[in-house]
């Protein structure tokens, strides 16, 4: 489905509520944008994938009672691609997360330790 400049316009200025909520996801989408090109410019592959995955628990996470976050199961392709190395990379740094305690995951979903993540993350600065 495709919209004209013409067709976004008029419903814009008919629905003044849509065009907030399209300008709001629009400045996400960019800032989303601005954090992994400076990720990829600054960060190894490992920083890169852990900041990759924290970002999707945000997103597409449940958090559970034990402050973990479940997350439905990612292929380590998809995650190579995100964060631009091979599947072999990101089953190495996903495998050496599970053994320092970051992550769980199997066929049935990811389970991350969002704050254990992050503090990873200062640690290695």
């Amino acid at each position: 489905m495709t919209w004209t400049t013409a067709e976004i316009e008029d419903i814009v200025m008919k629905r003044p509520r849509l065009a907030v909520a399209l300008l709001q996801i629009l400045v996400q989408r960019t800032i989303d944008f601005t954090h992994r090109i400076e990720s990829f410019s600054v960060d190894n592959i490992a920083r890169r994938l852990a900041r990759s995955l924290i970002r999707f628990s945000e997103r597409l996470g449940t958090t559970e009672q034990d402050g973990s976050v479940r997350m439905v199961p990612f292929t380590h392709e998809l995650l190579s691609q995100y964060v631009g190395t091979s599947r072999e990379i990101v089953t190495h740094y996903m495998n050496q997360f599970r053994r320092q305690g970051y992550l769980r995951y199997s066929r049935k979903g990811i389970i991350l330790y969002r704050e254990a993540f992050r503090e990873w993350l200062r640690q290695n600065a």
